[in-house]
C-alpha cells in the first residue's frame, strides 16, 4: 500500500526532487503579460473596493499564461484587440480592450485592470470561463468573437 506522503498529492516541501513550475494554460504576447505584472503591483498597493478578487484573477492570469515574443492573434484576446463576448448567454456586448482606458474612444472601452478585462485577457474564441464580480456573485463568460487592428 502506498501512503500520502509518497504520491503526487503530497504537501511540497515533504518530497525530495525539485518543485515543478505551474502549469501554463495559455499563451499571451510578451508585453501583455508584462502589463498584467504591473497592473497586479498597482492593484495591491492602491487596495481600491474590490482589489483581492482582481489581484486574485491578475495572479492566476499572470501564472497560467505563457508570454511569448511570436503569437497567432487568430482568436486570442490581447490588449488592442476588439472582442465580443457574452456574460450568462445574455444579449452579446463588444468592446476594445485596452491596458490603458482612454476617454473619447467611444463604444465600449474594457480595461485590462478592471474584472472583466483581466479575465477576457488570454481568453480564446469559444472559450468560458469564470467572472467574478465583487459582490461575490460569479457568472460565465464566453468569448464570442476578436478582431486585431489592421
Amino acid at each position: 500500500m502506498i501512503s500520502s506522503r509518497e504520491t503526487h498529492l503530497s504537501v511540497p516541501g515533504n518530497h525530495p526532487g525539485p518543485r515543478t513550475p505551474p502549469r501554463k494554460w495559455a499563451i499571451l504576447p510578451e508585453d501583455d503579460h508584462r502589463q498584467l505584472q504591473k497592473h497586479l503591483e498597482i492593484c495591491e498597493s492602491a487596495r481600491k473596493p474590490g482589489w483581492a478578487m482582481l489581484a486574485h484573477v491578475l495572479h492566476h492570469k499572470i501564472m497560467t499564461a505563457e508570454p511569448v515574443k511570436s503569437v497567432p492573434a487568430d482568436g486570442l484576446v490581447t490588449g488592442g484587440c476588439r472582442v465580443t463576448f457574452s456574460v450568462d448567454g445574455g444579449p452579446h456586448h463588444t468592446g476594445l480592450l485596452t491596458q490603458r482606458a482612454r476617454s473619447g474612444l467611444g463604444g465600449c472601452v474594457i480595461p485590462v485592470s478592471s474584472l472583466l478585462g483581466a479575465t477576457l485577457i488570454g481568453m480564446r474564441v469559444g472559450q468560458r470561463a469564470p467572472l467574478p464580480s465583487v459582490d461575490g456573485t460569479v457568472c460565465t463568460v464566453a468569448v464570442l468573437d476578436v478582431a486585431h487592428p489592421a
